[in-house]
């Protein structure tokens, strides 16, 4: 999934969109293959996601940009929103 940070997921300053990690192939050999973490993306972009691996983990970041630059791993691994309510940035 490819993203700007000029879009934006939600239509208030309260809703939050889920989603959820898909990862085809682990190339890392850490966390395995299907449906490795999921996470919320807050109204202002923040993005806060849990893992679902033997050894779990929370972590913040600031978009969902960053996830996927960090943990997308050219395509291996994508984020499948699973509260769809993009909107044209103001």
């Amino acid at each position: 999934m490819s993203t700007k940070h000029a879009t934006r997921f939600v239509r208030s300053d309260t809703e939050l969109v889920r989603f959820h990690l898909d990862r085809h192939e682990d190339i890392t050999g850490i966390s395995g293959e299907g449906t490795v973490a999921g996470g919320v993306i807050f109204p202002d972009g923040t993005v806060a996601m849990r893992w679902n691996t033997g050894t779990k983990s929370t972590a913040i970041y600031d978009s969902i940009d960053d996830v996927v630059a960090i943990h997308g791993h050219n395509g291996a691994t994508v984020v499948t929103l699973i509260d769809i309510r993009e909107t044209a940035a103001p």
